[in-house]
């Protein structure tokens, strides 16, 4: 019988051994790879290229990851000539500066980044209308492609889309062309909040690169102190040394930062009311955080 019981329990305690020898070869992955981070061995210089593995591999995960975040998006009818239309003013505007067109280089600033961001004709034969849109939406972290959810309303969102998909067919001249005829099918900036579960706050003090200049409570991003960091902000008395600090006038001054309080480094940064407000009711969440501390006086 304790025969048995050993040969019924030998299969446990061997996969507990194999479950802790993989936990370990991790835990040491973890450490020789920080060891060579922090040892200044990696080269962060954009003049040299990826391996072709690390190329390979970042590619097939961008395009696993899409396929699954896009599967319950379906795509509206895209052949209406007048969201074709809208399309090309918002790629024209936003995107061909980075990607290109047909005939048209990208920008000189595009051409030295890494990755280099892709020809979207190929992308827009290779890829469904509903990849190409979450892309578009939300972007692609480690790559400079910024999510438009924020900037776009969704109507020209999926006239970009619609544009896409039929630049392929498109000759240099042709795009030329459509680019110098007059036309009313504007591209349509957001101005309201996008349909997300996700809290808009510190979602948009990231795409205004509030994060560039100050450090903020609940959002993650350099230590730089250009700007006074903005944690702790219900118990400030004023906003810029010139305005009471409540919702409304901190929605205020992050809308015309210039006209409350000229030659302020702040930047008029084009924020609409609605993302103001969002903004300021993210701050204001701080109202629930415990005080700190006070230090010895």
């Amino acid at each position: 019988m304790a025969g048995h019981d050993r040969q019924r329990h030998h299969p446990k305690l061997h996969a507990v051994l194999v479950a802790a020898g993989a936990l370990g070869l991790v835990l040491a992955g973890v450490v020789v790879g920080g060891v060579v981070l922090l040892s200044g061995a990696v080269d962060t210089a954009a003049t040299k290229q990826h391996f072709r593995i690390t190329h390979r591999l970042l590619d097939a995960g961008l395009h696993f990851s899409v396929r699954e975040a896009a599967d319950d998006i379906e795509a509206p009818p895209l052949a209406d000539p007048v969201l074709v239309a809208r399309g090309l003013d918002c790629y024209r505007g936003h995107c061909a500066q980075c990607h290109g067109a047909p005939g048209v280089a990208p920008g000189p600033a595009a051409r030295g980044m890494l990755p280099i961001p892709g020809n979207l004709t190929q992308a827009a034969r290779d890829w469904p209308a509903e990849w190409l849109y979450y892309v578009t939406r939300k972007g692609v972290r480690m790559t400079g492609m910024p999510a438009w959810e924020y900037r776009l309303s969704d109507r020209s969102l999926w006239a970009t889309v619609a544009f896409l998909k039929a630049m392929p067919s498109l000759s240099p001249g042709e795009y030329a062309a459509r680019v110098a005829a007059p036309g009313t099918a504007r591209c349509e900036p957001r101005t309201d909040l996008p349909s997300s579960d996700e809290d808009a706050g510190p979602i948009l003090l990231r795409q205004y690169a509030c994060d560039a200049c100050h450090v903020i409570e609940g959002v993650v991003g350099p230590r730089t102190f250009v700007g006074p960091p903005l944690r702790d902000w219900p118990r400030r008395g004023y906003i810029a040394g010139v305005l009471p600090n409540t919702r409304e006038n901190l929605a205020r001054f992050i809308e015309e930062p210039q006209a409350v309080s000229p030659g302020t480094l702040m930047p008029d940064l084009d924020v609409p009311p609605a993302h103001a407000r969002a903004m300021a009711d993210f701050l204001y969440t701080q109202a629930a955080r415990p005080a700190r501390p006070k230090g010895p006086t």
